[in-house]
């Protein structure tokens, strides 16, 4: 017969030269594995720890309880009650804590900066030019748990101080609402919960920027908006804190989040552990440590400005400004108004002057490419017009407080810590919107002016899926004589631009919808697509696809086109994700044999190849194509 459990062990393991360490959050916080991050950095850096966390694997370890009585050397907690710090202390423990709410027993605590916080999120709504803002949060909590510290919450009440400085630098008044503290362990105390921030949300002006004052109960606003027919974004537009996938991906659309900065918690709490251990006396100090990025998602990508004209002039400029260094004069002679007008109208509206919209374009398309691509920073520099590598290199100093480099760096460690899949990589072009089409004209067009004939059949069948610089070099072998590629390359490029810009891509039937189910299972979206990064990104953004999409491939990265597995390669190492978890969606037999050649699943698409594809393909998108996408992903990207 099986034995029964022991009880949970207080007991640390033997010593052996190392002080050790007990870590205890809660299982309802999603930041104890980030803190621990932060922790491990530390130890690398300073000499190993032996870390210890609460579990109980059902049998298979021996249970470990960190409690009063725990008997390591130190202790990185959440919150505690204020017996057990004075116990700690009594025994001469080490404890720094990482949560704003309950008894500090005199020990420091290193806790995100929740001013800044609420600044962050103020400013990212106001970006999103709404007239009306609102924020919501928890005004009390119970808990049946001492350890959780149940009372008046604290923190919400420092983030909504940043909210409201940052909104009143541009006259705006927040509406403020806490919500009642109740039993949570009662059984229906979550319908309560819902009904109340419905209710909130229901009496709301719109459109509104709502901040709630973390992700859990952010989840819990944008189901209570589905639940009234409130749409998000386009009447309310949500942004919460801590960027916890469990429940910014739970929610449809997803949400935007505030990231937490556990990693840097967790290095802060070691080094004021270290201290202690050392003979430094604990206090009650407080670190708090800056938020870290924006992570827009679906929940807030809305450009809710009343005024026509600054709207189309801020929608022109978002599709502009990536590439060329758009002056204030060139917004003037674009829109027809005044400077002085321009001026008044984009502070009315965004809360800042137009250079100041420009720099926030420039800065946000920069770091995307420092952090999603491999371009040299001379690369990019070309690419979005600016003199030089050292003048992009000074405009991001000036900017983000550091250089391009290390920005790169600590991005790629923060992907470094890994991804196990499963993921989805789509090609762009037919197969999530139909762009073929004008790529065809654009060649057709362009060809045909140097005396060229190209025909649809020959394109979709001979060149369908490769690269701009194969399809160049292959028409250039098949022109009559005086033909000037460079004349070529520049003019399908503009007839193409003058093309997608008269009529934007949309996405196929379905395709938002299967997007936006991939995201709530929590699976990585990747582009790798034959086209150059420039224009996937402008597709993207026509599309109102950019939301979904993790990290981007495109086809002038590479130095072999498909066939060639080079690119896929590429989406997956930026995936952080192993070939072999990676599922590959094509419409292309280049396509589908470079992913093949790559190791991964794939999916195709009807082609344009295919007479019958444009009847098939949203039949395809909304059955057949989900249902084997959620099988695969179900098993991991291996075969069931």
């Amino acid at each position: 017969p099986p034995r029964p459990s022991a009880p949970p062990s207080n007991a640390a393991p033997p010593q052996r030269g190392r002080p050790i360490v007990g870590v205890r959050f809660p299982s309802w916080s999603g930041f104890g594995e980030s803190v621990m991050g932060g922790v491990v950095d530390y130890m690398h850096d300073h000499g190993l720890w032996r870390l210890v966390t609460e579990n109980d694997s059902y049998g298979e370890m021996e249970p470990v309880r960190i409690d009063s009585s725990w008997e390591g050397a130190g202790l990185l907690l959440f919150r505690a009650t204020e017996e057990e710090l004075a116990q700690f202390r009594a025994a001469g423990k080490a404890v720094v804590l990482t949560s704003t709410e309950g008894s500090d027993g005199g020990y420091p605590r290193v806790v995100p900066d929740n001013e800044a916080v609420g600044a962050r999120a103020a400013g990212h709504l106001i970006e999103c030019g709404l007239p009306h803002y609102a924020f919501l949060a928890r005004g009390e909590t119970f808990y049946q748990e001492a350890e959780f510290a149940s009372g008046i919450r604290v923190y919400p009440r420092e983030r909504l101080i940043g909210f409201r400085n940052r909104l009143a630098s541009i006259q705006h008044t927040p509406i403020v609402h806490y919500l009642s503290g109740r039993p949570l362990w009662e059984k229906d105390t979550w319908r309560e919960i819902q009904d109340e921030v419905a209710g909130l949300i229901h009496g709301l002006p719109k459109p509104c920027g709502l901040f709630v004052a973390d992700d859990s109960l952010g989840a819990v606003a944008l189901r209570a908006a589905d639940a009234i027919g409130v749409t998000v974004p386009d009447e309310l537009a949500v942004i919460g804190f801590g960027n916890d996938l469990s429940y910014c991906h739970a929610t449809l659309p997803a949400m935007s989040s505030i990231r937490y900065p556990g990693k840097e918690i967790g290095r802060l709490a070691a080094e004021m552990l270290a201290r202690q251990f050392a003979g430094d006396p604990a206090t009650g100090e407080v670190e708090r440590v800056p938020p870290g990025g924006t992570v827009e998602r679906e929940s807030s990508d809305t450009l809710a400005i009343p005024d026509p004209a600054i709207s189309d002039l801020v929608r022109w400029l978002r599709r502009e400004a990536t590439t060329t260094p758009i002056r204030v004069s060139e917004l003037v002679e674009h829109s027809g108004l005044s400077s002085s007008t321009l001026k008044a109208r984009f502070s009315q509206h965004l809360g800042h002057n137009p250079k100041q919209e420009i720099t926030n374009i420039r800065i946000g398309h920069l770091k995307r490419l420092l952090r999603d691509t491999d371009l040299p920073v001379v690369t990019i520099a070309a690419q979005m017009g600016f003199p030089s590598s050292q003048e992009l290199s000074r405009f991001f100093l000036r900017v983000s407080g550091e250089r391009p480099g290390r920005f790169r760096e600590r991005e790629r460690q923060t992907l470094a810590l890994g991804n196990t899949g499963p993921a989805v990589i789509f090609d762009l072009d037919n197969t999530l919107i139909d762009t073929e089409h004008q790529y065809f004209e654009a060649y057709r067009q362009a060809f045909a002016e140097q005396g060229g004939t190209l025909t649809e059949a020959t394109y979709f069948t001979e060149f369908a899926g490769a690269n701009n610089s194969a399809i160049e070099d292959c028409l250039a072998g098949e022109a009559p004589p005086g033909f000037e590629l460079e004349v070529f390359r520049k003019r399908w490029r503009t007839c193409w631009r003058k093309r997608i810009n008269q009529t934007a891509p949309t996405p196929r039937d379905g395709i938002r919808q299967l997007l936006a189910d991939l995201r709530d299972r929590g699976t990585s979206i990747a582009i790798a697509s034959s086209s150059d990064r420039e224009d996937i990104d402008l597709c993207l953004s026509l599309a109102g696809l950019t939301i979904f999409v993790d990290t981007i491939a495109s086809g002038d990265e590479v130095t072999r086109g498909k066939p060639d597995p080079e690119i896929f390669l590429l989406a997956a190492k930026r995936l952080s994700c192993p070939p072999s978890h990676c599922i590959v969606v094509e419409d292309s037999d280049r396509g589908m044999q470079a992913a093949q050649a790559a190791g991964m699943r794939t999916i195709m698409v009807p082609s344009h190849a295919d007479p019958d594809a444009p009847s098939r393909l949203k039949t395809f998108i909304t059955n057949q194509l989900r249902e084997e996408l959620l099988q695969l992903i179900d098993h991991n990207g291996q075969t069931p």
